[in-house]
């Protein structure tokens, strides 16, 4: 893609964060072999991107529904383990906010327990471009719930 329209577009990147891109349990490999596409897309449009960040749950047994039962399990991905640092985004992509915004969400999508859909209809958007390097997770439970909401791509 060259260029993001000005007029009613988002760029949406997903978790572009350390805690997947660095060498964690959750790493995702190809976190930096996207990370060009995904600072072409920022660079065009900084102030039309809205990056997301996963924030995990304090320490274990924490969580709505399944995600207590994951932090059981995922105990050592949890901020009291963890670097604290690693919900950073990737250290390329910091620059850019501002003007580009950013959104903590505790779950796979940005829909739920955040005011992203509010602040999106308030500027009058309808079209998004997405990026972001967990496409089997969190980019799934964007897109998909940005279809819900009526969203374009």
């Amino acid at each position: 893609m060259n260029f993001i329209p000005k007029d009613h577009t988002v760029h949406l990147c997903v978790d572009m964060q350390r805690l997947f891109a660095e060498n964690t349990e959750w790493q995702t490999p190809w976190a930096y072999k996207i990370l060009p596409q995904v600072l072409a897309l920022t660079e065009r449009a900084s102030e039309q991107t809205v990056f997301t960040r996963f924030i995990p749950a304090e320490k274990s047994g924490q969580g709505h529904g399944m995600w207590k039962k994951y932090y059981e399990h995922w105990n050592c991905m949890t901020l009291e383990k963890l670097d604290k640092g690693l919900v950073e985004l990737i250290p390329e992509l910091v620059k850019f906010v501002p003007p580009a915004e950013v959104i903590d969400k505790p779950v796979y999508g940005p829909w739920v327990a955040t005011d992203l859909h509010q602040r999106l209809q308030k500027r009058g958007i309808n079209t998004l471009v997405v990026s972001g390097g967990e496409i089997d997770m969190c980019v799934l439970a964007t897109v998909l719930g940005a279809v819900d909401f009526g969203y374009r791509g």
